[in-house]
């Protein structure tokens, strides 16, 4: 998810839209670029932090353009990769760091400047992926970072729009996959101070779609500029709640215990310190477990319902994958 992958030459056809997508070959990216492809009339380049081209062949036909290997930390990298782009999405995020290149402040921070600056320069259209928790304020390097990352836009390109996603549920997904696993290893599974932390879980193809209504290939894109979005799925649920439901879909009966919170933090003291597995959770982890992750009711924040997307239940799709 750190690089893009992206056509050396620029689009000749002036009616074809071309659509860099930064971190295009993740979990997320592959959705946003089916989301994309749907309109004949845009050019797609895909987004890998390897050089290999095989995971890119998604679809029959030319909308999928030559790659190039780019780094979202170096800003020439991703002036040249962007050249000539009508729509930048920016999908990097990390969850743990790989120092010294990759920290939150390179990857979050600066790389969502690089991403700005690009889409300055070639007047495009800027889609941000933030994450709902992202604060300027906050003592976790991800969501202060992520906050970070959100001013640095607003004072380059005042117009970008900016998502914020809950917990993104899909097939590939880090979340319920994971839990999913370690309760066939578990005896119990863990939650921490009762589990009554709240999360809204969004559809991975909702959230993609949601991508590209926002963009100028939308009639009403216009009315999206400049403003935020907060997307989450038709349920907000406990952590309690989403632990159980990992384990009905999964077709596991495992207890759920509560830890207390001082327990995750010993847990995550030890842990961040191994080379990263199944098991791997860190402190600031832990921290942000404490913060609701739900759809706010802000003045001026958009939702799925502003895009006239009707999101998906998580019982609908969990089943599908779950299960072995």
């Amino acid at each position: 998810m750190l690089s893009i992958i992206c056509n050396r030459s620029l689009v000749t056809n002036s009616k074809v839209r071309k659509v860099v997508i930064i971190g295009g070959t993740g979990f997320i990216g592959k959705y946003v670029a089916k989301a994309f492809v749907q309109d004949t009339n845009t050019s797609i380049l895909m987004g890998s932090r390897h050089s290999k081209i095989d995971d890119l062949k998604l679809w029959e036909g030319n909308q999928v353009l030559p790659p190039m290997k780019c780094d979202i930390t170096s800003q020439d990298e991703v002036l040249e990769t962007c050249e000539g782009a009508n729509i930048i999405v920016n999908l990097v995020g990390i969850m743990h760091e790989n120092p010294p290149i990759y920290t939150f402040e390179n990857v979050q921070h600066l790389g969502a400047r690089n991403a700005a600056i690009a889409a300055k320069q070639n007047d495009a259209q800027l889609i941000h992926l933030s994450a709902i928790g992202a604060d300027p304020k906050s003592e976790v390097p991800y969501a202060r970072t992520k906050g970070l990352g959100e001013i640095t836009i607003r004072e380059i390109y005042p117009t970008a729009t900016i998502i914020r996603p809950s917990i993104v549920f899909g097939p590939e997904d880090d979340f319920f996959n994971r839990f999913s696993k370690l309760a066939r290893f578990l005896p119990f599974m863990p939650v921490f101070g009762g589990g009554f932390t709240k999360f809204q879980p969004v559809y991975v193809w909702d959230l993609a779609m949601a991508v590209a209504k926002t963009s100028n290939q939308s009639l009403k894109f216009q009315e999206f500029q400049g403003k935020v979005f907060e997307i989450g799925g038709p349920k907000v649920y406990t952590y309690k709640e989403l632990m159980q439901l990992t384990l009905s879909e999964s077709g596991i009966k495992r207890p759920i215990l509560s830890l207390p919170w001082q327990i995750g933090l010993i847990q995550g003291f030890f842990l961040e310190k191994l080379p990263k597995n199944l098991f791997t959770i860190t402190r600031d982890q832990i921290k942000l477990l404490k913060k609701d992750n739900v759809v706010s009711n802000m003045e001026g924040i958009l939702t799925l319902k502003d895009l006239g997307i009707e999101p998906t239940p998580a019982e609908k799709v969990l089943c599908t994958y779950l299960r072995p």
